[in-house]
C-alpha cells in the first residue's frame, strides 16, 4: 500500500526527478544487468513510471532484478539503481535483505554526487528511518539533506524583499484594516533596511502582523516581498510556530506560478524548511490518484538561484 503523506510523496518526487537524466546515461548498463534489450528496458521503465515507480507487475520484475544487481555490486548505474529502488521502498515498504550493504554504500557516496541528487537520496533515506523501514549504520547527516545552505537562499530572498516599491510597502502597512499604518511602515522600512529582513527579537506586531497578513494574500501588492521576509526569519530562527506548514497547502501553487526571479528563491526557502524541519507538513497527506497538481510538492530547482 502506498504512503500518501506529504513527506513521503515529496521524497519520492525528488528521487523520480533524477530518473530520466540518469537513465539516459546508464540505459545500456541497466539493460545488460536485467537481461533485456535496450527497447525492452525502455518499455519496462515506462511501465514502472506509469505504476508510480512501484515494482508491482511481472513486466518490471526483470528490471528490479537488474537494478538490485547493480546496487549490490556497485556497478555502473549505481546512482540510478539507488534512486529507483529507494522510491519503491518508500512507497511499498518492502526491503530486500540483499540490499543492506547497498544502502550503506549510498550513504558513503552521497557527498560525491551532484547537490540535488545527494539531497534527494539523503532525504529519501532519512524518510525510511522515520518510517522504521530501514536501519542505517551511518545515516545521512543534516548537511547531506540540505540542497543549499541558508546563506545561499537568504541573499536572493532579501533582494526580493527590498525590491518592493514604496507604494507596495505602504499597502503592506495598511494590511491590518488600516490600523497604525505609520508605525507599521516605519518598522517595515527598518526590517528590510538595516535589519536585513529580520524582525527584532521578540517582536510580535510591528511589522510582523501586517507582513503575515499580506503573505496570505497572493493577489495583493507585497505578497512576494512579505513571503520572502517570512522565509528570511524562518531561515534565521526556524519555524517553531509551523507557519509554513499552514501556508504551503494554501499557496504552494501560487509560489510555483511566480515569475522566475521570485519563484526560485521562495521555493528554495520552502525546500530548506522541508529539508531541515521534520515537523514541516508531517501530518499532511496528498491525493496521489493520477498526476500530482502544481504545488502539491516542492519542485527541484537548478543552480543558481
Amino acid at each position: 500500500m502506498s504512503d500518501n503523506s506529504f513527506r513521503t510523496v515529496q521524497a519520492v518526487s525528488d528521487l523520480v526527478h533524477h530518473v530520466k537524466p540518469l537513465l539516459a546515461q546508464h540505459l545500456a548498463a541497466v539493460a545488460e544487468a536485467s537481461g533485456l534489450t535496450l527497447r525492452e528496458t525502455g518499455e519496462a521503465f515506462a511501465q514502472l513510471r506509469d505504476d508510480g515507480f512501484r515494482f508491482q507487475r511481472e513486466e518490471t520484475l526483470a528490471l528490479l532484478d537488474g537494478l538490485e544487481t547493480i546496487a549490490i555490486t556497485q556497478a555502473e548505474g549505481f546512482e540510478l539503481a539507488v534512486v529507483v529502488l529507494l522510491a519503491d521502498v518508500l512507497q511499498r515498504r518492502q526491503v530486500s535483505g540483499l540490499l543492506v550493504e547497498a544502502w550503506e554504500h549510498a550513504c558513503k557516496f552521497l557527498r560525491d554526487w551532484p547537490t540535488t541528487l545527494r539531497a534527494a537520496v539523503a532525504n529519501g533515506l532519512r524518510r525510511t528511518a522515520e518510517l522504521a523501514t530501514l536501519t542505517l549504520q551511518t545515516p545521512p547527516t543534516d548537511a547531506d539533506c540540505q540542497t543549499r545552505k541558508p546563506a545561499e537562499i537568504a541573499a536572493p530572498l532579501l533582494r526580493i524583499a527590498r525590491s518592493m516599491r514604496r507604494d507596495e510597502l505602504y499597502a503592506v502597512a495598511q494590511a491590518d484594516r488600516g490600523d497604525a499604518v505609520e508605525q507599521h511602515f516605519a518598522a517595515l522600512m527598518d526590517v528590510i533596511g538595516k535589519r536585513d529582513g529580520i524582525f527584532p527579537e521578540g517582536e510580535v506586531k510591528y511589522p510582523s502582523e501586517v507582513v503575515e497578513l499580506r503573505a496570505g494574500m497572493d493577489s495583493a501588492p507585497g505578497f512576494e516581498g512579505c513571503t520572502a521576509i517570512l522565509l528570511l526569519n524562518v531561515l534565521k530562527r526556524g519555524d517553531k510556530a509551523g507557519l509554513f506548514t499552514q501556508i504551503w497547502p494554501l499557496y504552494g501553487a501560487a509560489y510555483c506560478a511566480l515569475r522566475p526571479s521570485t519563484h526560485d528563491p521562495i521555493l528554495a526557502g520552502v525546500r530548506h524548511i522541508y529539508e531541515t524541519d521534520t515537523n514541516f507538513l508531517c501530518n499532511e497527506t496528498i491525493n496521489i490518484a493520477g498526476r500530482l497538481t502544481e504545488g502539491a510538492t516542492i519542485p527541484v530547482l537548478g543552480d543558481p538561484l
